[in-house]
């Protein structure tokens, strides 16, 4: 038994993306599939001030096929940090950008059952393909 058959599964996007340049992060890529969801949003208060704090995590397959071509362009042991993710959440989507990747390795059995990723709310450069 797995985190997967513990939680309730939701549908979510990857979104490779082309890091900088004039419009900033685009996406190149996407790919639907399912994983656990978790949205923690909600306002704190340091200093007399109010802030929006949001710290999100999906926990995602390890065989997803996005993965191998995510690693196979990257050099980092965290290939996945810099993508992105759009979710959707009560009929609103959101995109985060992914700042951090741990395994869930299974010791017992000698098997990695899981990415978990930390996500940050994102606003992402929508390009119609059209060069001027």
């Amino acid at each position: 038994m797995d985190v997967f058959d513990v939680f309730q599964e939701t549908g979510y996007t990857f979104l490779q993306l082309n890091e900088g340049g004039i419009l900033g992060n685009t996406v190149e890529a996407t790919t639907d599939t399912t994983g656990i969801f978790k949205e923690r949003d909600g306002m704190i208060q340091t200093n007399n001030m109010e802030t929006r704090q949001s710290d999100a995590t999906l926990h995602i397959h390890p065989d997803e096929p996005f993965i191998a071509t995510v690693q196979a362009l990257s050099d980092k042991n965290e290939f996945l940090v810099g993508h992105g993710i759009r979710a959707t959440k009560n009929g609103s989507k959101a995109d985060y950008r992914i700042i951090g990747q741990v395994e869930g390795f299974n010791f017992d059995t000698n098997v990695l059952e899981f990415y978990r990723l930390t996500l940050k709310a994102e606003d992402l450069a929508v390009s119609d393909g059209s060069s001027s």
